[in-house]
């Protein structure tokens, strides 16, 4: 079995993306991890620079940018940050309840993988953008060039939701929307070529997990059959 979505992206501004050919919710988390949240914020957040993110997290160096920042980097140069976030695997045992997360994925956790807590502020958002593709992810950047680097056909990436939806918090994918959300829903999607972004313009903190890792049998099923009505009790 391998990855359910279409790839790449169309760059089509006007043509309207379906659930499931490039992003979906594959279900909703269920479970007690508020104690997670308050630690993970005790713990702390530090920012990454987008170009130093690697699975074994060696070259990562803290930086006091922050996501607006972003704009200053429209065309890629290589100090553009990442939004603020904490590598849970450098916490173990401390954060149990999104142990049981990285758990009910089934990815395989043999291999490299990051699982990172982000905090997005109020009025704080991360742009238009591709994962691991710093600045303005045109097309002729994208599908149009030929050094243009896919991400690993293998390899998944979750975002989980950690609290329930607030007015004016928004992920956008595609040209999907995403907002009223349901604490712990979880969306999955192609990001070697599909741009998105996040905004948080409610007055809440929007916690939220990111998984990335190399998927198994069992992980690709999940993303297949999983869908807004799925339950994954932890």
């Amino acid at each position: 079995m391998s990855s359910p979505f279409k790839t790449p992206w169309h760059f089509d501004n006007f043509k309207v993306d379906n659930e499931g050919e490039y992003v979906k919710i594959v279900g909703q988390f269920q479970g007690d991890w508020d104690d997670d949240v308050r630690n993970a914020r005790l713990l702390g957040l530090s920012t990454k620079k987008y170009n130093k993110q690697s699975y074994e997290h060696a070259a990562n160096k803290p930086s006091a940018n922050h996501e607006m920042e972003d704009a200053e980097n429209l065309y890629g140069q290589p100090d553009a940050p990442i939004f603020e976030k904490m590598d849970i695997t450098d916490y173990p045992g401390k954060l149990p309840a999104f142990e049981k997360i990285i758990d009910s994925v089934k990815i395989d956790t043999t291999k490299s993988f990051t699982f990172k807590f982000h905090d997005q502020l109020p009025n704080q958002q991360l742009m238009w953008h591709i994962d691991n593709l710093p600045g303005n992810p045109r097309k002729e950047r994208v599908i149009d060039n030929s050094d243009f680097k896919y991400q690993d056909p293998n390899m998944v990436r979750f975002l989980i939701m950690l609290n329930d939806w607030e007015p004016g918090q928004v992920v956008q994918f595609g040209s999907i929307v995403y907002t009223q959300w349901k604490k712990g829903t979880a969306i999955t999607w192609e990001w070697s070529t599909l741009p998105h972004i996040t905004w948080n313009g409610s007055w809440e903190r929007r916690p939220a997990l990111q998984l990335t890792g190399y998927a198994t049998e069992a992980t690709w099923n999940l993303i297949t059959k999983g869908n807004k009505d799925s339950i994954y009790k932890i």
